[in-house]
């Protein structure tokens, strides 16, 4: 579990790390890596850790549901393990969207850092 306490530089840094978290919802880590691509002088560095450590954790999300691809095994996978990861991802943006609204630490669930 990655711990990222939010010190943002205005409140645009905000703004993008509000986005970019609800948007990973629907557009799985293209968000993430998006705001990862913004040239540091643009967005606080805390911004980027979390941007890295949500890219990180959606990457791993979508690595893990292309398996389900795979004939009969990816089948079984796909009933009982997609709807758990499905239901997991929406926990853990909704926790870290009340986290930014409170202006507390961010948990972010990083088992494979790949940038």
């Amino acid at each position: 579990m990655k711990t990222i306490v939010p010190a943002f530089k205005d409140d645009k840094d905000k703004l993008i790390t509000l986005a970019m978290v609800i948007t990973s919802l629907f557009f799985i880590f293209i968000p993430a890596l998006i705001v990862v691509f913004i040239p540091k002088q643009y967005i606080s560095e805390s911004t980027y850790e979390i941007a890295k450590a949500f890219f990180n954790f959606e990457l791993l999300m979508f690595l893990i549901t292309l398996f389900f691809m795979v004939p009969i095994i990816g089948w079984l996978a796909a009933c009982f393990i997609g709807p758990i990861l499905m239901i997991l991802n929406v926990i853990i943006v909704v926790i870290n969207l009340c986290a930014l609204a409170k202006k507390d630490t961010l948990k972010v669930p990083v088992f494979y850092e790949f940038i």
